[in-house]
């Protein structure tokens, strides 16, 4: 792998880091500002204006990021049956294909995202005046970047190596190791 190759993979190595870490978050504030709502309505008779709308903003945010991060971490809809059936040397098609697709909707989401975000860019949530509801949007173009990003690490590279089964190779290499050394 060139220095270009292994440097491109480290960085889109961490951008999949920066996206699960977002969705956390978003997924924690979520929860919290839900929760606070609910106790504010039941507890307190008085709801809390700002925890749907900041829920919502969570909500966009973990969904566009999270599905750029399912489609490196090989979660996205795929039907393996089918490109089984295939023989061998075909089967390099139909991923082409889910990568072409992939890179479409990239596409797609960078282009009318930005349409999205720029009509809406100066609407603002009753409770929030600070908070522009392009902004909330703004994550459907951003996330679009980070998808095509990947699938261009897809395409050229190919599929990240999943660190998780390098350490379980590790592992049984250690255990296999261990119990040579013991017999």
């Amino acid at each position: 792998m060139t220095a270009f190759a292994t440097g491109y993979s480290r960085a889109m190595r961490w951008l999949y880091l920066a996206c699960i870490v977002l969705c956390v978050l978003s997924m924690v504030c979520m929860t919290g500002l839900i929760f606070t709502g609910v106790v504010m309505r039941y507890a307190f008779e008085t709801g809390a204006r700002f925890s749907e709308p900041m829920s919502i903003f969570f909500a966009v945010q973990l969904t566009m990021y999270g599905a750029a991060a399912c489609y490196r971490a090989k979660a996205h809809l795929q039907i393996h049956y089918f490109v089984n059936l295939a023989p061998e040397h075909l089967r390099f098609v139909p991923r082409r294909m889910v990568e072409l697709l992939m890179a479409g909707m990239a596409v797609f989401m960078i282009y009318f995202g930005l349409s999205l975000a720029k009509l809406t860019w100066f609407q603002v949530y009753p409770e929030f005046d600070y908070v522009k509801v392009g902004f909330v949007y703004s994550a459907i173009p951003g996330s679009g970047l980070v998808m095509l990003l990947f699938v261009i690490e897809t395409a050229i590279f190919g599929p990240p190596e999943d660190d998780e089964d390098e350490e379980l190779q590790r592992a049984i290499d250690h255990a296999d190791h261990e119990q040579r050394t013991l017999d």
